[in-house]
């Protein structure tokens, strides 16, 4: 029995991370290794666009680093599934003296392989990211003494984080916010306790 796909509002197919198939093409494209600019001419985007959702929406750096993982997952064991065929190559190369292309092939594979795993790091999920930023903004204010200061302590965590995450979205914007019309919004208020 094969699994159905969930849906989301009306019934409408629903896209991991919540994106929108726009969004899923561009992650695909940024990990296959393209550019911001590449990326929106392939997918028919506008390059801030792009570099907005890249930047600054949690879901879509979520699926990027989900995608690139994958991606780099799979260059991995397929490296690895080479590394029997490296090691033949060198221990018929040490009993050949005329083979040095092969040795050269083999030690590079060999190098290659070197510390596995070869996966690039980075959260996966939206609110781990949301977290992140919202830790960074909260030390750089307990580094600020006047920050702290001006805000009479640090605004709560929780309010903290719907502002921050508020932000993002409208600094991700959308396909039709003109890259003009997005201005990057303040630190949050602190709230009264």
């Amino acid at each position: 029995m094969r699994a159905s796909k969930p849906l989301g509002p009306a019934g409408a197919p629903s896209h991991p991370h919540g994106l929108t198939l726009a969004q899923l093409n561009a992650v695909d494209l940024l990990a296959a290794g393209k550019n911001d600019t590449e990326t929106a001419d392939a997918a028919g985007l506008n390059r801030v666009t792009v570099t907005r959702w890249r930047l600054y929406s949690p879901e879509f750096r979520a699926a990027l680093a989900d995608r690139r993982a994958a991606v780099w997952g799979a260059a991995a064991d397929r490296l690895r599934a080479l590394l029997p065929q490296a090691i033949d190559a060198l221990a018929d190369a040490l009993q050949e003296s005329d083979t040095p292309d092969r040795v050269t092939v083999a030690l590079a594979v060999l190098r290659l392989a070197g510390p596995i795993p070869l996966v690039p790091a980075g959260p996966t999920d939206p609110d781990e990211i949301v977290r992140g930023v919202v830790e960074e903004e909260r030390q750089r204010l307990r580094d600020s003494d006047e920050a702290i200061d001006a805000l009479d302590g640090l605004p709560d965590y929780d309010d903290h984080a719907v502002a921050v995450r508020k932000r993002l979205a409208r600094l991700a914007g959308s396909d039709d916010t003109p890259a003009h019309a997005i201005a990057e919004l303040p630190a949050p208020a602190p709230c009264a306790s």
